[in-house]
């Protein structure tokens, strides 16, 4: 008992100045979408939690994201409601596609630079730092190409691939997928900055499919199939 209490006093000290004197014990926000779109996306799951479909998370990174939203799911134990439903996270799981990347760069003027990133994700580290979550089914696919209606129904999609053609491509692939009260959530959806093809591709959208923007907090597109 004498050394658990001194174990436990050394680790109190050492928090205590980590917090006091540098800057290791400031708070962090460790999300790079905002606390409305995280409430956003809570609400709606709840919202929806009876209503047969499954929910797809496309352009996961390093899986914050994902990591919330599992653990909401799972803490309201949501698979009562809904036994079949899955949340699948679709990404390339290395970086962006190249062609891609040259549409940017040939037809947005952006610069490589500006762009690069992602590289360091890995597939397999993903899916297992997922294991305790048997309802999270990543998959390793384009989303430009990948078939949604091998995942269908989906009642719930949020999208942040932040590039121009892969926004685009897949809000015109999953909308036949989505569910009528269905809702997709379009994340950095923000002109004059270096991923406003999100921006670009919301917006054309909607205007091709008579859909009036909707944005919540200062970057994120929403759609509801009326």
């Amino acid at each position: 008992m004498y050394k658990y209490s001194i174990i436990f006093k050394i680790k109190e000290f050492i928090k205590k100045v980590l917090f006091r004197y540098t800057p290791f014990g400031k708070p962090s926000y460790t999300y790079n979408i905002e606390p409305c779109q995280l409430s956003k996306l809570t609400n709606l799951l709840d919202e929806l939690k009876e209503t047969e479909g499954n929910f797809a998370e496309i352009g996961v990174a390093r899986g914050q994201t994902t990591l919330f939203l599992a653990n909401h799911i799972k803490s309201i134990n949501y698979l009562q409601f809904n036994k079949n439903f899955k949340y699948y996270a679709i990404d390339t799981f290395s970086s962006f596609i190249k062609d891609d990347l040259n549409f940017e760069i040939k037809n947005r003027g952006k610069k490589l630079q500006e762009l690069k990133g992602f590289s360091y994700n890995s597939f397999d580290r993903w899916k297992y730092n997922f294991k305790d979550f048997d309802f999270v089914k990543p998959i390793k696919s384009d989303c430009s190409v990948f078939n949604y209606e091998t995942i269908a129904p989906l009642k719930l999609i949020l999208i942040d691939v932040d590039l121009y053609l892969p926004t685009k491509k897949a809000l015109e692939k999953v909308f036949k997928y989505l569910i009528k009260g269905g809702y997709i959530l379009v994340d950095d959806v923000r002109d004059n900055n270096e991923y406003d093809g999100a921006y670009q591709a919301y917006m054309e959208f909607c205007s091709e499919n008579n859909i009036k923007p909707s944005i919540i907090g200062s970057k994120c597109g929403l759609i509801k199939k009326e």
